[in-house]
């Protein structure tokens, strides 16, 4: 019933006077491994382009995913600083990144990928696809799959650049080139970031800590070459990454004077081969490593230590999509060699590696009102028991401008490396999470409008957690989440909108209590409205109360409001101003961390057409 008031009521306010409906013509890949509109992914998918990074002027992927329907983010301080996601309530640790196809996966005793240090300079889209597809892309995607898309050389030739300077003594600069030239694409990106920051942790709240500024600095680049070798046969190799260094503090522990630094480099690279073998056999073949290394300096303290931890995922997959008449039908084969070394001041190490092999297979199609899609994968990891996740969901087109969504499908979370055989904490016993999924979908398109509701219900068994009792980690609890996520995304008038709300309750299963750091109620709403040479943008998000670590109070609920302009000086000169926290709220995402008061920011854009 909720439902379907709310998608009633979405149609009253968005119907437009056109009496037919238009699909939109926005693509993703991410939600089957294949190209198809984004109005006809079974799983709730979202696609956030380049315009809109560029209307909203976010600086990191954790800004941008803020406003996003099921995302919930926590971070220990200023840009830089530690990030933890949450999506659907599900953790960092079960929510798959990739970057162009490229899986990013951390195997230290965090497990949680450094999202923090992903700036958006060289980022061309972003596809988000929620709940349980362990059955397309294998392990870690129980909350979803984010997919990160860099930009990439295409059409004739051309240059861009921006500089951007504000609050906290903030600077970024980006500049690339781009373009193809006969049957060559090329694209080359470079991007600066820098602020003296403040400090990351509030002393009234831990008063030993040391007070001074923390700041951040980024390198990023994107490089990417392809060359059409025939008609329907591309070579290509991509790489991109991002070098973080900042400042912090000692997460309650630490004293006035110390000093804590760390670094993060964050890089992927692939080389891949896309072959047309038919008219309706493609061919993918891609060889790829995600790396992320991780610097922890705190010598400068009272207890001093250091730490370099290194994780790598070499993986080989080979991907085919073969249409047969009105279904495709998708299958193919992965392999992928994990590892990690580690060493700090006391001279503890961890130096593994182990293998996955994966083999899947999907088929979709439309057959009138009705479309399906079933995928099916099994993954085998060294040591662990073998893993077989599914997937089948359903549409129905009832009515030109609605159609009804249902899903069920299975999930699974590999246990990092760290968890197993860290020195301190590790537990060779563990067993991989997994996880079951139930939806409900409505959606509704109508003109530029799209409105997509679910109702989902998960529920996670052997959820691997840090074990107080026996200073290990361990399968201590189950876990579930139900509710509602509502999306929105369409243009009134000249003006383009976007709003999200997620109603959950993620539990701990064996005591009732709500999961640390998740809200039960968040959303968003962003508008981005066009007056002669100006652009006036705005957004504002809302979280909701949830509960911190047990020692500490619940953290209250906050609304934070971002404004933003932009005036075209010229067809290819822009100048972009924007202020966040405008009502200057002091909200913290973490307990006893501090987030940014307001804070201003001015910048010069400028892109050859």
């Amino acid at each position: 019933m909720v439902l379907a008031l709310t998608l009633s009521a979405a149609s009253a306010a968005f119907a437009q006077t056109a009496s037919k409906p238009v699909q939109l013509e926005e693509t993703v890949v991410t939600a089957n491994r294949s190209e198809q509109l984004l109005t006809e992914a079974l799983p709730h998918t979202t696609v956030i382009g380049r315009d809109v990074i560029e209307r909203s002027q976010a600086v990191d992927l954790p800004t941008l995913l803020s406003s996003e329907a099921g995302f919930q983010f926590t971070q220990n301080g200023g840009r830089g600083t530690a990030a933890s996601l949450f999506l659907r309530g599900s953790a960092s640790l079960q929510v798959l990144v990739l970057i162009d196809g490229v899986p990013l996966t951390k195997q230290d005793s965090t497990g949680s990928v450094s999202l923090e240090h992903i700036m958006l300079d060289q980022v061309d889209h972003v596809e988000i696809v929620r709940g349980n597809v362990s059955a397309i892309y294998g392990s870690g995607a129980v909350g979803g799959v984010i997919q990160i898309f860099m930009r990439k050389g295409q059409g004739t030739p051309k240059a861009f650049a921006q500089i951007e300077a504000g609050s906290y003594g903030s600077t970024r600069a980006s500049a690339g080139v781009s373009g193809k030239l006969g049957d060559t694409s090329f694209f080359v990106g470079v991007g600066r970031h820098k602020t003296s920051g403040f400090s990351a942790m509030n002393t009234s709240q831990y008063p030993n800590e040391n007070p001074d500024a923390d700041g951040y600095s980024n390198t990023n680049y994107n490089l990417g070459l392809s060359q059409t070798v025939a008609p329907g046969h591309t070579l290509g190799l991509r790489a991109e990454g991002s070098d973080g260094e900042f400042d912090t503090d000692g997460g309650g522990f630490g004293t006035p004077t110390d000093i804590v630094k760390g670094a993060t480099k964050l890089g992927t690279w692939s080389l891949y081969s896309h072959n047309q073998m038919t008219r309706d056999w493609r061919s993918q073949l891609t060889f790829s490593q995600g790396r992320e290394q991780s610097i922890y300096d705190a010598r400068l303290t009272a207890f001093p230590y250091d730490s370099e931890a290194v994780t790598r995922s070499r993986t080989l997959n080979w991907t085919n999509s073969v249409t047969l008449g009105a279904w495709l039908l998708t299958a193919g084969a992965e392999s992928q060699r994990q590892s990690i070394d580690t060493i700090d001041s006391y001279a503890t190490q961890l130096n593994r590696a182990r293998d996955v092999s994966s083999m899947f297979a999907g088929l979709s199609g439309t057959v009138g009102a009705h479309s399906l899609q079933f995928n099916l994968r099994r993954d085998d990891a060294d040591g662990l028991p073998a893993q077989t996740t599914g997937y089948a969901g359903y549409g129905f087109q009832f009515q030109p401008a609605w159609k009804l969504i249902a899903s069920v499908s299975s999930a699974f979370n590999l246990p990092p490396l760290g968890y197993l055989y860290d020195p301190f904490s590790g537990n060779p016993a563990l067993k991989p999470e997994t996880a079951r999924s139930t939806e409900l979908g409505l959606q509704w398109v109508q003109d530029k409008q799209v409105v997509r509701a679910t109702l989902f219900k998960t529920r996670t068994e052997n959820l691997m957690l840090y074990d107080f009792a026996t200073w290990a980690f361990s399968n201590v609890s189950d876990a579930g989440n139900k509710g509602l996520e509502l999306s929105y995304s369409g243009k009134l008038a000249n003006a383009d909108l976007r709003a999200s709300l997620t109603l959950q309750d993620p539990v701990d299963e064996s005591t009732g209590a709500r999961l640390i750091r998740r809200a039960r109620s968040m959303a968003s709403f962003g508008a981005s409205l066009p007056l002669g040479q100006w652009t006036f943008g705005g957004d504002l998000r809302y979280t909701g109360e949830r509960p911190d670590i047990a020692s500490v109070p619940a953290l209250p609920s906050y609304a934070v409001v971002n404004l933003s302009a932009r005036y075209a000086v010229t067809r290819e000169l822009a100048l972009t101003a924007r202020i966040d926290n405008l009502l200057d709220r002091n909200y913290q995402t973490a307990y006893g961390y501090n987030q940014s008061a307001r804070a201003v920011y001015a910048g010069v854009v400028w892109a050859q057409k």
